[in-house]
């Protein structure tokens, strides 16, 4: 008996090493590793598993290849396969680096993808599997089919297709004869730290999804321990959202049951630990995913799924349609001519400019006429001292026969402010501004050091950004232009000249191209405020204030005006009836 065996033994090796001689094709591919089509897989279920090769998921027995890595690359990325598991390896984008190496993405130190299969308490894990494969190439794209047929009894198929550019990858996955209830799939990112600045980088570091109801949610970027969430709605995509690229999984169909956790690392070399689980419906036993491997860049996030371009944060509603019709096509235009990024900031900051001027203008003739009858509004001030809203009804009545509107000055505000809270979430997000140098800059979407100090200022940090010092500077003397137009008093004379030294510690770790921003906007407004003093002439507006009071001498109370005097008058009397009732 023994015998028989020995002899059993030898007659598969040798057919075995015959095969493998004479009888093998050869496929041409990217891969360093030779791509062989192996025969079909020897099948025994009575024989126990062994580490020789044999994997035995209880109902079949396979005589599998070894573990190879597969390259595939087209104009973008860089992917490698492992044909045990059939998933992801390792991503390296060939247009982007980090450290002066190009970017890895993913790779085997980082990041575990695995499939199961569930029937009852039974599973199948594929990354115990070891798949035969081949390689097809067309003229737009090429495929990698990952499969195992075990005596056509039961067949799994995955299917990864890679166009010839782009960083979207599609797959299939397709098991026969199979009656399995559930597929699910297990993602674990050690997220690699990419960027400068990595306080930043970790802060906005976070697992991003999105349900099929075109809800978004994230989980939070900014906590130190463990995040888990775990969510019963059916999604559409999960993503591994880093400061400028993204890792992603995307369905056709649904996710079900999803558990979601971020781990914060203590390891530099990782921003974080990302987890995923979640189980894929399988319709006719099969089920269709997209993966996303690249940068969050908005043009591109918007052509891959419906809300996929959250994953660049343009800021709240309102900001974000501001930043995507009108900065971003701005910013897109000007690429397409400049290649210096700093001068295309400083032409947006023109054009912007530009377009408020009128507005402005109209704010610094407002806060002219504002200063000249200040003395007038201070005397009523004074001999209503101790009746706040008669001193308030007698100065509205001042401006209206004036025509001077106490408004006028926040007009430019108005519009000025959108786009200062536009460009601070659009600025530091721009995957365009990376590694992107510019005067004293190295890299506009991080801070620009001058000076490394040999402590760390709270809240300040351990260097001095310059750009953010003439921001500063340049806004105190911004404030002191404007006090010289204004009535402020009090707590809000100071607080112009304490905020700018406040800005000093909130932006000294921040995007210097966004602080370049704003010093160049108050360089520009400063020429506006010279330019306006030397066309405005005092006299002629002390000349048209003096006409309209003259004009509004007589003119009857408005109905507004009347309602108010009366509405201050049932005010005054509740607050005397309050003080008799106190006493």
């Amino acid at each position: 008996m023994e015998n028989n065996k020995v002899i059993g033994y030898l007659l598969i090796i040798l057919l075995l090493v015959t095969y493998y001689t004479y009888f093998v094709p050869n496929y041409e591919n990217n891969d360093s590793h030779s791509s062989d089509q192996p025969n079909k897989e020897n099948i025994n279920p009575d024989k126990e598993a062994n580490n020789n090769g044999f994997i035995n998921n209880k109902n079949y027995l396979i005589k599998s290849e070894k573990q190879k890595d597969v390259l595939i690359e087209n104009q973008d990325i860089i992917i490698t396969f492992s044909n045990q598991g059939a998933y992801i390896k390792k991503v390296v984008l060939k247009n982007h680096y980090a450290f002066n190496k190009p970017l890895n993405l993913i790779n085997e130190k980082s990041s575990i993808i695995n499939f199961k299969l569930f029937k009852g308490d039974s599973a199948i894990n594929f990354n115990e599997l070891i798949f035969n494969y081949n390689i097809n190439k067309s003229l737009d794209s090429t495929s990698i089919n990952f499969y195992l047929d075990a005596n056509n009894r039961e067949k799994f198929n995955i299917k990864y297709n890679i166009p010839n550019s782009g960083y979207l990858i599609s797959s299939r996955i397709d098991l026969k004869n199979h009656d399995y209830e559930n597929l699910s799939f297990y993602w674990s990112n050690k997220v690699i730290h990419q960027e400068k600045n990595y306080d930043y980088e970790k802060s906005v570091t976070t697992i991003n999804y999105h349900d099929k109801d075109n809800n978004y949610d994230y989980l939070s970027a900014s906590s130190t321990e463990i995040t888990e969430e775990s969510i019963n709605m059916p999604l559409k995509w999960i993503s591994t959202k880093q400061q400028f690229f993204s890792s992603a999984i995307i369905t056709d169909n649904i996710f079900n049951n999803t558990l979601l956790k971020t781990v914060y690392n203590e390891d530099t070399s990782f921003i974080k630990t990302t987890i995923i689980e979640t189980e894929i419906p399988l319709i006719n036993r099969s089920s269709s995913l997209s993966f996303y491997f690249g940068p969050n860049k908005y043009d591109i996030l918007k052509n891959i799924a419906i809300g996929f371009d959250k994953n660049v944060y343009l800021g709240w509603w309102g900001v974000n349609s501001f930043n995507k019709y009108i900065i971003i096509p701005i910013f897109n235009l000007l690429e397409q001519s400049i290649s210096s990024y700093g001068l295309i900031i400083f032409i947006m900051v023109i054009l912007i400019r530009i377009i408020i001027t009128p507005f402005t203008y109209k704010s610094h003739i407002s806060m002219a006429k504002m200063k000249i009858v200040s003395p007038e509004v201070n005397k009523i001030k004074e001999k209503y001292s101790g009746d706040m809203q008669k001193s308030q009804a007698e100065i509205m009545q001042l401006y209206q026969k004036t025509g001077v509107n106490p408004l006028g000055g926040c007009l430019p505000l108005l519009f000025q402010l959108p786009i200062l809270i536009s460009v601070f979430y659009f600025l530091p997000n721009a995957i365009e501004l990376r590694q992107k140098s510019f005067l004293w800059a190295e890299d506009l979407s991080s801070y620009d050091s001058i000076l490394s100090l040999p402590f760390s200022i709270p809240l300040y940090g351990d260097h001095v950004s310059f750009f953010t010092l003439l921001m500063t500077v340049s806004t105190i003397l911004i404030n002191s232009a404007n006090s010289q137009m204004q009535t402020m008093e009090g707590p809000m004379k100071i607080m112009q000249y304490v905020l700018p030294v406040m800005f000093l510690f909130i932006f000294n770790n921040f995007s210097s191209g966004l602080t370049y921003y704003y010093f160049l906007s108050n360089v520009l407004s400063f020429g506006q405020i010279y330019l306006f003093r030397r066309l405005v002439n005092e006299d002629d507006m002390k000349k048209e204030i003096d006409y309209n009071r003259k004009q509004n001498l007589n003119v009857k109370k408005s109905s507004f005006r009347i309602r108010l005097e009366e509405a201050m008058k049932v005010n005054q009397e509740a607050q005397k009836n309050r003080k008799k009732n106190n006493t």
